[in-house]
């Protein structure tokens, strides 16, 4: 699923208020997490994309939305 991070980032301070997650409430917590997965695990998506493996769904709009894009994906494969 594909989202922007300042979209991402204002979801997980979201959830974290309502959730009382510690990590999701602090946006520099959550900024390194991104980073950590930009530097360890984004370079996979290269890998799987030249297999034809890597599949990309918008991760922005209402749960339905979403969840009708992944639904296309996965019946596709």
């Amino acid at each position: 699923m594909e989202a922007d991070d300042d979209v991402l980032v204002e979801r997980l301070l979201e959830r974290g208020k309502e959730s009382g997650r510690t990590d999701d409430q602090d946006e520099n917590k959550i900024r390194n997490r991104f980073e950590e997965y930009n530097q360890k695990t984004a370079p996979l998506r290269a890998f799987y994309a030249t297999q034809g493996k890597f599949h990309s769904v918008n991760g922005i709009g209402d749960i339905d939305e979403i969840t009708k894009r992944m639904s296309k994906v996965i019946d596709s494969l």
